[in-house]
């Protein structure tokens, strides 16, 4: 493979460089951002680059094309979508055009690392590409690394910028700036866990519940389990009690609720909520039976000890789920107390 990795800027090319020199793949970095403005802006991130690559002993090529006057003429009709329609295109463009005529079977981009770029977009746009040049399009989830690269460019000095590139989202950054950090850093929350989970299980997703349709299906799963501890404990049931016990439920963990979608079926759902500053209290997990034992509640249990590891994590188990207790002692938790009918567990 010679692959021309097309580059935006040093910090965020740490990690991808990074993670292919793991693959025992060598990139030579392509440096073509017309988007990069003002000029000392883009000066400052391109002479980063070039003296990164010259550090780490890597290949890199050069065009110095600003491109300001044709960037405004491209974008001031649909500001909204210059990302799409013109950021994103003429480098890929560029890169794979190059490639293509310089010996290159394959490229691929750093715009892959950024929680902020607009992902989809951009894998189908370079997938375009490739095939009118006939070249191969290598993907990487580059994310995934996003903070490890960020973390390791300021501990080596890089100049860090401090907004995408172009001056509306300079404008973007610093004159909407809390609005816009606030919506970034909720996506990037979103976007890293979404990642998290699919490592185990491809397409599983957590969304918040939101007082939707979806009560009928948390009653529903509920239902199962109220009816295996009424039954075991206290013999005859009703709908009645049943639905009064559900009714206190909800009003007690409804803002605690989180969904689990599957490839966008919900299968799923857990609750938990803080006891206090120190200790995170798991109320249930529960997963629709036909999904049971493809590891989806062990993917949010782990992601939850995750957003949580900073606190004790508690849960109860009914002591005759043998498969649950095992489970659990397995991912580090320990018997801490008993009721008549459960343990209560914790991992500290």
């Amino acid at each position: 493979m010679k692959l021309l990795l097309h580059t935006c800027c040093a910090p965020c090319s740490v990690y991808c460089i990074d993670s292919l020199r793991k693959e025992g793949i060598e990139p030579t970095v392509y440096w073509f951002n017309p988007n990069i403005h003002p000029y000392l802006e883009y000066k400052a991130r391109r002479d980063t680059l070039k003296q990164y690559t010259k550090d780490i002993n890597l290949n890199s090529i050069f065009d110095e094309a600003y491109g300001l006057k044709e960037f405004c003429k491209e974008v001031i009709n649909d500001l909204d979508n210059r990302c799409k329609n013109y950021c994103y295109p003429v480098r890929l463009e560029k890169t794979a055009k190059y490639a293509k005529e310089n010996g290159y079977d394959t490229f691929s981009t750093t715009l892959l690392v950024s929680p902020y770029q607009k992902h989809e977009v951009i894998i189908k746009i370079a997938e375009k590409v490739a095939i009118k040049y006939d070249l191969k399009f290598l993907y990487r989830d580059f994310r995934v690394g996003f903070k490890e690269g960020q973390t390791k460019a300021r501990e080596l000095g890089l100049y860090m910028q401090k907004y995408c590139g172009c001056i509306f989202s300079e404008q973007t950054a610093n004159y909407d700036h809390k609005s816009f950090a606030d919506k970034v850093q909720l996506q990037n929350k979103i976007t890293e866990r979404k990642i998290r989970l699919s490592w185990d299980v491809p397409n599983l997703e957590l969304k918040p519940y939101k007082n939707g349709s979806e009560i009928h299906f948390i009653y529903d799963l509920k239902k199962e389990v109220y009816k295996e501890y009424v039954e075991k404990n206290y013999g005859e049931w009703n709908e009645e009690n049943q639905q009064k016990l559900f009714a206190r439920f909800m009003k007690e963990n409804s803002k605690n609720i989180e969904l689990i979608y599957l490839k966008d079926e919900l299968v799923g759902f857990y609750n938990g909520k803080n006891k206090d500053n120190n200790t995170f209290e798991i109320g249930n997990i529960c997963v629709k039976p036909e999904y049971q034992n493809k590891g989806i509640g062990t993917a949010v249990l782990k992601e939850i000890l995750f957003e949580h590891k900073e606190q004790n994590i508690k849960l109860q188990v009914f002591k005759i789920n043998e498969k649950a207790i095992k489970l659990y002692e397995k991912m580090g938790f320990k018997k801490e107390d008993e009721t008549e009918t459960h343990y209560i567990m914790i991992k500290k």
